[in-house]
């Protein structure tokens, strides 16, 4: 029954997934695009601080959101000693949704060109936020184990 339960999480958040990333990788895509063709978007002010705001929205929702809102988890089903598989399937939606939602914000800072270290520091944020959330059958079986979750 464990790794049916495994299976139906994994095919659901492999979907999310795919869906979440779709617009971060249109808009990858379309900066790429522009690029290539020489076009340049222009916004109002100065590219140095869109750069640091950028940044910071990019690390907040990739790194910091989705770190507090694991431990907020935790501390929740560590007091209740039960988790229900609907809440942890919410709790890995809602995390990858933050999450992914980081790496638009890197790909805003690529279509504007901002200057070098905000754009890597950007891009290398979201890879990690993606990375993070990735699913992952052996990740979500243990932790469908240590929270004592059954599908």
């Amino acid at each position: 029954m464990e790794t049916q339960a495994v299976d139906k999480l994994m095919k659901k958040l492999i979907r999310v997934f795919v869906l979440l990333l779709l617009p971060a990788l249109i808009l990858f895509v379309l900066a790429f695009v522009s690029h290539q063709s020489g076009m340049r978007v222009t916004v109002p002010g100065d590219l140095r601080i869109w750069g640091i705001v950028l940044l910071v929205l990019t690390v907040f929702l990739s790194v910091a959101l989705p770190i507090l809102m694991r431990t907020s988890f935790h501390d929740r089903a560590a007091k209740n000693q039960h988790v229900e598989y609907r809440q942890y399937e919410r709790f890995q939606v809602r995390q990858m949704a933050v999450t992914l939602a980081g790496a638009v914000f890197a790909g805003l800072a690529y279509l504007l060109v901002v200057p070098n270290f905000h754009l890597y520091a950007s891009v290398l944020m979201a890879l990690y936020g993606i990375y993070s959330v990735l699913p992952s059958r052996r990740k979500l079986a243990g932790e469908m184990k240590y929270y004592k979750i059954a599908g």
